[in-house]
């Protein structure tokens, strides 16, 4: 039976903290669900952290430049004669290898002063080192690239120690840099191999990415340590029988992978062939995430399974729980691990109850060793990097589960099950004050409206409860959907959300309905509004290059969001080129006979035993030409310039002009101010609930006037000392923890009036 469970997330993923699946899945496998086949130890390891401490460290940097500075001076070399041959013809292109070339011999030059500077650079990230920041910023001898120059040459004065994390981050990603030029082409600081892995149709073109310099010369010695370090402490290993006890009781210790994107495959790949070089039959390899449950479904490679033993899909739970009860039944191995592991029927009413219940957990993580990085400017950007966050979602699944460019035929899409908010809040919090992390990220596909309301009440009261574990930021993903009122807006900022990002896709009218958002424009701009009213940073994601969306599409979508720019609803954005998949409402539609025709969808699929959700189709090339233009006004707008230059202005070939009018935005704007206002001053509404979110009132000019502050605006109300009285008594029937709204109702309806614009929330029904 297993003994040891180890959940590993390979690398690579975002470096600022752990992908939080293992959390999940230590938080299942120390559940008693077990019986008789509950693991007696489970451990969680980021070897995502673990590899990246490993390769940047004063050992790991001087080991790069002893493998790769001959190779990295003899490239050096060639782009200095190919720039020499091509000052004939292109001189930017010669500039350019000119500039390469420069890089590459002053990385190697400074190598030493690489290598006695990293220790300290991941230090300043970390949140340490904050004595030797003093001396990097200023320091002639510390190392710099091109992307560190370029920031010291942007300062209008010397640089601070308050640049040190900036000045540190742009160093990790110069070194970084350099790595990709001259040692491993793959690498990146957060994926490996992307391009390799992303829906490739045969696994042998991946096995490639297995015997690159940085899998060879630093993740395998890396996993190695790792797992002499677990053959050291785990008890069950040491048995004096050895492998022959495996053969004769079945596989003992269980090793779950994930691989939540295309970028940590390899890596996936490298930890499993190593885990079942050095433990055989007495381990079961699986390999479970995202990548796994939208690319390999249909997966048919042999060779796979010198990797992994099995391939675990969707939630993970029911599978885990049979496979673990099987073994300890004493099933033979073959039959009782089967190749791919879904929930089996008789478990599916187990996991969803399980679903509910499961809360993450992070006790296997020191958050003090993650970096967090200062990459970027905008401060919305900077969320996903800067901060470790304790990740977790408030619904499995999404609510909407409709856009037809989503994988909705997926469990982790179409099967919505909310989670107990209350117990969920509590482990959370528990969590986020023992592990020091001070930051909630949800990681919902689509943040349900009611979840967020109560979850933002659980954290105000907590803090009222326990000021000095204070209140909890928190931000995550949501649909732009009318529910998201002003009033909610100003609830969920008082209790501790600080920004959302969510899916506008195509930002037209015509976009909405061709992906079945469910929104229309009017009903984004006010859910944008709202929530930058309250105070909160909004992100979009959007889409080009819809298998249906022309130019005029994309000049009309790209003309609404410079104009959401320009009124500032949006803080951030990203612009993401269709992918057409197997998975999508879509392409099930087309399956159906739908979408058909001279102008219809005409998916390009080609056979393979590998990945295969990603799908070509026919003329989708053609959007291509639009990725530099978009990203480029994008880029502008971010930093508040080029918003009054015309959309087709962007584009170096002719486009339409946008059907939108100049001011339409705008427009909706006032619409939505309006309906604000209509609401708030509307009567009180004895069947709703109301939250008092202002400061306390006091009372001013000898009891005649009562003053609190709200949004930062003051409120001064001239009342007689029992109506002062009753005002107070009022509101403090109706706080987080206390719901009257009958004190509210007998308030003159002037006085009310006045609250609900300076503070007082309607906040139900949704």
């Amino acid at each position: 039976m297993i003994r040891s469970v180890y959940i590993i997330q390979p690398p690579l993923v975002q470096l600022n903290g752990p992908y939080p699946s293992g959390a999940y899945l230590a938080s299942f496998f120390r559940m008693d669900v077990f019986g008789g086949a509950k693991p007696a130890a489970v451990r969680w390891i980021d070897a995502n952290n673990r590899f990246f401490r490993y390769l940047f460290c004063a050992r790991g940097i001087g080991a790069l430049f002893d493998a790769c500075s001959e190779a990295a001076l003899a490239e050096a070399d060639a782009l200095e004669a190919a720039s020499v041959s091509a000052a004939a013809g292109s001189a930017a292109e010669g500039e350019a290898n000119e500039t390469r070339a420069y890089w590459l011999r002053r990385f190697v030059s400074e190598r030493d002063s690489w290598t006695v500077w990293i220790d300290c650079i991941v230090r300043i990230l970390c949140g340490a080192g904050r004595e030797e920041t003093h001396a990097f910023v200023r320091s002639p001898y510390a190392p710099r690239g091109p992307r560190s120059e370029a920031f010291l040459a942007s300062l209008e004065t010397d640089p601070s120690p308050d640049d040190g994390r900036m000045l540190a981050t742009l160093a990790l990603e110069d070194l970084a840099d350099f790595v990709t030029e001259a040692f491993d082409s793959e690498f990146s600081l957060v994926r490996y191999a992307e391009s390799l892995s992303s829906s490739v149709r045969r696994f042998a073109d991946i096995e490639k990415a297995l015997d690159r310099p940085v899998m060879k010369e630093f993740l395998e010695p890396c996993i190695r340590e790792l797992l002499a370090e677990i053959a050291a402490a785990d008890d069950s290993l040491k048995t004096a029988d050895g492998a022959k006890g495996a053969e004769n009781n079945g596989p003992e210790i269980l090793f779950c992978v994930s691989v939540p994107f295309p970028g940590s495959l390899a890596g996936a790949l490298a930890t499993g062939r190593l885990i079942k070089e050095a433990f055989g039959s007495r381990a079961v390899v699986s390999m479970g995430g995202g990548y796994v449950n939208t690319e390999l479904r249909s997966c048919t490679a042999e060779a796979l399974w010198k990797y992994v033993d099995c391939l675990s899909f969707d939630r993970g739970y029911g599978g885990y729980l049979a496979l673990l009860r099987g073994l300890a039944q004493g099933r033979g191995r073959d039959d009782a691990v089967p190749r791919m592991l879904f929930c089996p029927e008789e478990l599916a009413e187990t996991e969803r109850k399980l679903t509910g219940a499961v809360a993450p957990d992070y006790s296997d993580i020191d958050f003090s060793l993650y970096p967090r990085l200062a990459d970027d400017p905008n401060p919305m950007h900077r969320l996903w990097s800067d901060g470790a966050w304790i990740k977790a979602y408030l619904a499995h699944g999404c609510y909407w589960h409709r856009c037809s460019f989503c994988d909705v035929t997926l469990d982790y899409i179409n099967v919505y099950l909310p989670v107990g908010i209350q117990n969920l809040y509590k482990s959370l919090r528990t969590q986020c004050i023992s592990r020091g992390v001070r930051g909630i990220h949800l990681v919902d596909e689509a943040t349900p409206p009611r979840a967020l309301r109560d979850f933002a009440l659980e954290n105000i009261r907590a803090s009222l409860e326990d000021p000095a574990g204070g209140l909890l930021p928190f931000w995550g993903n949501i649909r732009f959907e009318k529910t998201f009122t002003r009033d909610l807006a100003d609830l969920l900022a008082a209790g501790g959300l600080a920004a959302v990002s969510g899916g506008i896709e195509i930002a037209s009218p015509e976009g909405f309905k061709a992906v079945d958002k469910g929104i229309d424009l009017e009903h984004l701009v006010a859910v944008c509004a709202a929530f930058k009213e309250a105070g909160v940073l909004v992100h979009s994601y959007l889409i080009y290059g819809y298998w249906n969306e022309d130019a005029q599409g994309v000049a009309d979508s790209a003309e609404v969001m410079r104009q959401l720019f320009a009124v500032g609803l949006v803080d951030s954005a990203f612009w993401h080129k269709f992918v057409l998949t197997r998975h999508s409402r879509v392409y099930a539609e087309y399956e159906r006979g739908l979408h058909r025709g001279e102008k219809g969808l005409e998916p390009v699929d080609s056979p393979g035993d590998f990945a295969n959700n990603d799908l070509r189709f026919k003329g989708e090339e053609d959007s291509s030409r639009y990725t530099a233009p978009l990203d480029a006004a994008l880029s502008a707008w971010m930093s508040g310039d080029g918003l009054d230059k015309p959309v087709r202005a962007w584009f170096p070939f002719p486009m339409p002009a946008p059907r939108i009018p100049p001011s339409l935005i705008e427009t909706y704007i006032e619409t939505y101010e309006k309906k604000r206002d209509i609401e708030r001053n509307a009567s009180c509404d004895p069947a709703a609930r109301y939250v008092w979110l202002a400061g306390v009132p006091t009372a001013a000019a000898s009891g005649t006037e009562l003053v609190w502050r709200h949004l930062g605006e003051e409120t001064r109300l001239k009342v007689d000392a029992a109506q002062g009285l009753a005002i107070l008594d009022a509101l403090a029937r109706n706080t987080a923890s206390a719901s009257d709204s009958s004190a509210l109702k007998a308030l003159p309806r002037a006085v009310f009036r006045v609250l609900r614009h300076t503070g007082l929330a309607k906040i139900s029904p949704l």
